[in-house]
């Protein structure tokens, strides 16, 4: 009896659902008939619609809810101002939607394992304390809650992404979510580098599309679509996906679709012309090399040669602009911009050498290194666990990880794509600094959680040294990606 009155509830709260967004959907049909929709109008939109389905649609909407989250990554600058210093993105009010609708679920709370990293409980302290330049009124409190707020959007997703992926199969959906988004940012700053007359087509999300020439003479991609070059940052982070998407998706048609979109992605970030994420890219394709050749690995490193090879060719100085690169990591930057990075990280050396329990949220401005910024905003102490916790999950993905390479099979292969996104991910946190805008930290959040997620499902083989995988059939049994 209970059961039958549940399941009328919920067809009720389905039918109310599907009725709500049906008028929203009229409603901004005749607004756009009207008086026309902006780019700011319409992802107001979409958001209401989503948000539609995620509050109506229970355990299955907050999943569904997720996947598309993953899509809104593709969104870049396009968000919402609130002050002159705080922006607020569309993917971290889904992000927040999606955390306190599951806390509403408590079904959901109570069959799922629910911890935060350890390091993440030490830095509490230091986070609080961290806002006393409010209190003594010398501060912006706008500018503050800004960095706060970036490490407050890793707590939401460590929460939604072990209960989303509590169904296996929505590894499949989130990866490719993931990929989908990190490729249609790589084909429209393609398209808008070679063809800048595409803005005509967009003219409200498109505003400087032409190619910017560097001090040393490379033409640099605008990606004016995302908002900015920045937006390599979340290929060099997807682009590893192709690797378990393979595995997914074996047929040739959909290989070749993979293929396509990754050569797509290492163009935009050979275009991008980021010197560290060209070096983030090299450190994948090495590790790709050295530890999955039977992974694709060789054919990883071949696209990156062909694609180096097409672009020396037909994009100006891209020797320079590698020279000047590697003169900036021997400490001789000759350019503008190294020179300006390591003023900034030698001042903020200084900072924390002058004050070494911290200065408070945003004192330190872009140091263009989020270990470097966070040991200047919260202290010395803060900073070393900060870079110790990224360390110490690094070694457990990698100790973990191990055991499955030599075994094979696609758990393997997601803990192996898992691996070359988190290397980029703290090449993110350690040379670019990714913590001063929401667009910017969410997809370097999103990796660090799948690799915690990872964690927590895969047992820990390492006895395979000495044994086969068909030795532990119950634990492997266990990872099943295909089961929704």
């Amino acid at each position: 009896m209970v059961e039958r009155l549940a399941g009328i509830q919920r067809q009720k709260g389905a039918i109310f659902g599907i009725a709500l967004m049906v008028i929203i959907v009229v409603a901004v049909d005749l607004y756009a008939v009207g008086k026309g929709l902006s780019y700011r109008e319409l992802i107001v939109a979409f958001g209401a619609l989503i948000g539609g389905i995620v509050v109506f649609g229970r355990e299955g909407g907050i999943r569904f809810g997720f996947v598309l989250w993953a899509l809104t990554l593709a969104l870049g600058y396009r968000s919402l101002q609130y002050t002159k210093d705080l922006t607020i993105h569309p993917a971290e009010i889904l992000l927040w939607l999606l955390f306190f609708c599951i806390l509403a679920q408590r079904e959901l709370v109570a069959t799922t394992r629910l911890a935060l990293p350890f390091w993440m409980w030490l830095l509490v302290p230091f986070c609080v304390l961290a806002w006393w330049p409010l209190i003594a009124g010398d501060a912006s409190w706008d500018k503050m809650l800004n960095e706060f707020r970036a490490f407050l959007l890793l707590v939401p997703l460590m929460v939604v992404g072990p209960v989303v992926l509590q169904r296996k199969g929505y590894w499949r959906y989130l990866l490719l979510a993931f990929f989908f988004a990190s490729t249609w940012i790589a084909l429209m700053g393609v398209i808008e580098y070679w063809f800048p007359e595409v803005t005509k087509l967009f003219p409200s999300f498109m505003s400087q599309p032409n190619p910017v020439t560097t001090a040393d003479g490379f033409m640099r991609a605008q990606f004016s679509f995302w908002g900015g070059a920045p937006a390599t940052f979340v290929c060099v982070l997807a682009l590893p996906s192709a690797v378990v998407l393979m595995r997914w998706w074996p047929n040739s048609f959909h290989r070749a679709a993979i293929i396509a979109a990754s050569i797509l992605q290492i163009v935009a970030i050979y275009i991008g012309g980021y010197r560290s994420i060209w070096l983030l890219l090299l450190i994948q394709v090495v590790i790709a090399c050295l530890l999955g050749i039977r992974k694709g690995g060789a054919a990883v490193a071949f696209l990156c040669l062909v694609v180096a090879f097409a672009g020396y060719q037909f994009i100006p100085k891209t020797s320079e602009r590698a020279f000047s690169g590697i003169a900036a990591l021997q400490g001789r930057p000759i350019d503008s911009s190294a020179t300006d990075r390591m003023d900034r990280a030698a001042g903020a050396l200084n900072q924390a050498y002058e004050s070494p329990f911290g200065s408070g949220w945003a004192s330190a401005g872009w140091v263009h290194s989020d270990f470097l910024q966070v040991t200047v905003n919260l202290g010395i102490i803060a900073g070393l666990i900060f870079l110790g916790g990224y360390i110490y999950t690094l070694l457990r993905l990698g100790r973990r990880l191990l055991p499955y390479l030599r075994g094979g099979g696609e758990h393997g292969d997601l803990g192996f794509t898992l691996l070359l996104s988190f290397v980029a991910a703290g090449g993110l946190l350690a040379m670019e600094g990714v913590e001063v805008l929401p667009q910017f930290v969410l997809p370097v959040w999103f990796v660090w959680t799948l690799v915690e997620v990872w964690l927590q499902q895969t047992p820990d083989l390492r006895n395979l040294y000495a044994a086969p995988l068909v030795a532990y059939p119950d634990q492997v049994a266990a990872l099943d990606y295909r089961a929704v």
